[in-house]
């Protein structure tokens, strides 16, 4: 997985957004790449972020703290969360795992 065909996957998606490289039962990877805002909603499963580029502001739970490249971020699985203020050119691997509900 590359960042070319990360992209690319982002591209070819529906949303714009967010695409899948690689789905395996409990398992998905994908690059999310917003522009603008950040319009999820909390997810079903345990969720990490790699931060690829950019950096801004991750709010989980109305907390928010900055990030950067290289950073890791957990997301419990049904926990609201999103970035904010973030710089054009913020993108980040996503690893969606466990079962529904979270671990």
């Amino acid at each position: 997985m590359t960042i070319n065909q990360a992209q690319l996957k982002v591209t070819d998606s529906t949303t714009d957004l967010y695409g899948v490289l690689l789905a395996n039962k409990s398992l998905e990877i994908g690059f999310y790449q917003p522009t603008g805002t950040d319009p999820q909603q909390p997810h079903e499963q345990d969720e990490v972020y790699i931060v690829q580029s950019g950096s801004g502001e991750f709010v989980l739970d109305s907390k928010g703290q900055p990030f950067e490249p290289g950073e890791a971020l957990f997301v419990p699985a049904g926990t609201t969360h999103k970035f904010e203020n973030f710089t054009e050119d913020f993108a980040a691997w996503v690893v969606f795992y466990g079962p529904v509900g979270g671990e």
